[in-house]
């Protein structure tokens, strides 16, 4: 499971490390990944994230990489099953389309173009922004039923060849 975007409270990192807090404990087959920069004024922010996933005895299932070159950023949404847009407020975010792309099923926040990028029950599940209650019972589901979960990441990918140009 992975969210990707600098590590902040408007990217809404605090909800998807609260969020994996209460669900890895139940899903020993997942890991979770944080890629993203953390800077000068987000160190403490980041600090904070460190020490609840170290009092949860998660640290070694939920990683935080830091800025990676965008190879390395690439090699991780392959790995994905699913991708957590978790972000308060956002402009387009177009992580949801990189992640789509790979095939990874969606929970999103309604946030940015997420409305607009997601088809929600199809393509992925939209959540209220900011809601960790609500990104739980989102994500549990697809981390219960696998199939349930590749049919839907397999759709997501379908729609972003579909909709949106991957040419850069």
């Amino acid at each position: 499971i992975g969210c990707f975007g600098r590590v902040r409270a408007q990217k809404g990192t605090d909800v998807f490390v609260d969020a994996m807090c209460r669900l890895l404990p139940r899903y020993p087959d997942f890991t979770a990944v944080i890629v993203g920069s953390i800077v000068p004024e987000q160190i403490a922010f980041a600090s904070d994230l460190k020490k609840r996933i170290e009092a949860a005895g998660l640290q070694s299932r939920i990683v935080m990489t830091g800025e990676l070159p965008i190879e390395e950023v690439q090699r991780w949404y392959q790995r994905l099953t699913i991708y957590a847009f978790t972000s308060r407020n956002e402009g387009f975010g177009l992580t949801l389309i990189e992640a789509m792309s790979v095939g990874a099923a969606l929970v999103a926040s309604r946030a940015g173009a997420a409305e607009l990028v997601v088809e929600n029950g199809v393509t992925g599940v939209l959540t209220p922004p900011g809601d960790v209650d609500a990104l739980v019972a989102a994500l549990e589901p697809l981390l219960r039923d696998p199939v349930s979960c590749t049919a839907m990441g397999t759709r997501a990918r379908a729609r972003v060849l579909e909709k949106f140009s991957l040419d850069a």
